[in-house]
């Protein structure tokens, strides 16, 4: 199977609110046995900003929290984050999630092993947000020859 190149382009909220970027669902992830996940995330104008990744199990009725890329000052300059992660890796310690606009996963921290075939975008600005900035994640599959 070739590797999958898809990537996610939004702009992040204009108010201190959860929001989940419109154009940000990608689907047929299970077919992969690892991704790489390339964030170029930058801060918006007032306010912090949260950029969490999450992930559906059951074709997106229900999401929870994958990834949580570092906080986001605002006005923060652009920058590049990347994690990679593989379906065997172990989660041995339970690990704080939230679901839908609820976001409770730690900043700078990814769960690793198993995720859905969809997943999204969810951004949170802070108290003061008064503009977005464009923001991209890059997930790329990777199925691994047996």
């Amino acid at each position: 199977m070739r590797p999958k190149i898809v990537t996610i382009t939004a702009t992040s909220p204009s108010s201190a609110s959860p929001n989940v970027a419109s154009t940000g669902i990608v689907g047929g992830l299970s077919g992969f046995d690892a991704l790489t996940i390339i964030g170029n995330l930058q801060g918006g104008t007032g306010g912090t900003l949260d950029v969490y990744l999450q992930t559906s199990y059951d074709g997106g009725t229900t999401w929870y929290d994958y990834a949580h890329f570092p906080q986001l000052s605002a006005g923060a300059a652009a920058s590049l984050r990347a994690y990679q992660v593989n379906r065997t890796t172990a989660v041995t310690a339970a690990t704080t999630i939230g679901s839908g606009l609820n976001a409770a996963l730690a900043a700078d921290t990814i769960l690793g092993g198993a995720w859905g075939d969809m997943m999204r975008l969810l951004f949170d600005g802070g108290t003061g947000t008064s503009a977005g900035a464009s923001q991209s994640v890059t997930i790329i599959g990777q199925a691994i020859t047996r």
